[in-house]
C-alpha cells in the first residue's frame, strides 16, 4: 500500500486546493451574487464573506484576521453590508456559495473519493488548535451540509483557511509585514510584486521586493512546517489516500468550472 509523509502530502495538495479555491472565489457568478446581495463589488463580498464569521466586530479586527487586505479596503466592505444582513449572515451566504459550487462542479465525482476528502480532511482540520487563526476557527464552527460534493467543497475551503492561518504566523515569524509578503510572493506573475500590491489596494512607493525575497521563501517553508503535526493525525497510508482524493476531486472540479 502506498504511503506518504506529512510534508510530502502538504506539498502535494497545496496547489490543487489553492486552484479549487481561486476558481469559485473569482468566478463571475460569485461576484455577481455578492452584488445582487447589495455589495458594491464582489471583492467586498469576499471580505465580509470570509471575515463575517467573527460577527460584527470592528473593521480593524476583521482586517487583522484577514491580514493581507489593506485596512481601508476592509473598512469599506465592512461598512457596506447590505441592509437586512449581519456580517455573520453574509458568511453563511458565502458558505452557501462554496457548497453550491461544490454541488455543481463535483456532481459527477466518485462518492468514495469525495468522502475521503471530507473525512480525512476533517481529521486534519480537527487536529489543529483554534488558536492557529481566528478565521480558521470561525469557519470550522459553521454547520456542514449533508451532500458529499458540498461537504467536500467546504472541507477544501477549511484546509485553505488552515494553511492561510499558518502562513500569517510564518510571515510574522520571519519579521515580514503582510505587504512585504505580497511584494515578494513566490507565486508566478502577475500574483506578485508592486503591481499585484496595487491591484489589492495598496499604494506605493514600495520597497524593493528583493530586500525580503529570501525571508519570504523561508516563510513559505515554515508555513508547511507549522501544519505538519495536523497532517500527522493521518497514517502514512491515509495521507497517500488523501493526496489522491484531493488531486482527483480538484481535477474533476477544474473540468466543470465555469463563470
Amino acid at each position: 500500500m502506498a504511503s506518504a509523509s506529512a510534508t510530502e502530502t502538504i506539498e502535494r495538495v497545496k496547489e490543487p486546493i489553492q486552484g479549487f479555491s481561486r476558481a469559485w472565489m473569482l468566478a463571475d457568478s460569485t461576484n455577481a451574487y455578492g452584488v445582487e446581495l447589495g455589495f458594491k463589488s464582489g471583492s467586498q463580498f469576499w471580505v465580509v464573506g470570509r471575515a463575517g464569521v467573527l460577527g460584527g466586530c470592528p473593521a480593524e479586527v476583521a482586517a487583522a484576521a484577514i491580514a493581507f487586505e489593506p485596512l481601508d479596503e476592509v473598512r469599506a466592505a465592512w461598512s457596506g453590508v447590505p441592509e437586512g444582513l449581519t456580517h455573520y449572515e453574509v458568511s453563511l451566504r458565502y458558505r452557501d456559495v462554496i457548497t453550491g459550487w461544490g454541488t455543481r462542479v463535483l456532481a459527477g465525482s466518485d462518492p468514495a473519493t469525495l468522502g475521503a476528502v471530507d473525512v480525512l480532511g476533517r481529521r486534519i482540520i480537527d487536529a489543529a488548535p483554534a488558536a492557529l487563526g481566528t478565521l480558521f476557527a470561525g469557519w470550522r464552527q459553521l454547520p456542514a451540509p449533508d451532500s458529499p460534493p458540498a461537504r467536500a467543497a467546504l472541507t477544501l475551503h477549511l484546509l485553505r483557511e488552515l494553511r492561510g492561518a499558518a502562513h500569517i504566523a510564518a510571515i510574522l515569524a520571519h519579521g515580514l509585514s503582510p505587504l512585504d509578503a505580497i511584494l515578494a510572493a513566490t507565486h508566478a506573475p502577475p500574483r506578485t510584486g508592486p503591481g499585484y500590491a496595487e491591484r489589492m489596494g495598496y499604494r506605493g512607493p514600495f520597497r524593493d521586493p528583493a530586500e525580503v525575497r529570501e525571508r519570504r521563501v523561508e516563510a513559505e517553508a515554515l508555513t508547511g512546517e507549522i501544519i505538519v503535526p495536523f497532517f500527522s493525525a493521518l497514517t502514512p497510508e491515509e495521507r497517500a489516500r488523501f493526496g489522491d482524493a484531493v488531486e482527483r476531486t480538484c481535477a474533476d472540479a477544474a473540468v466543470h468550472t465555469g463563470p
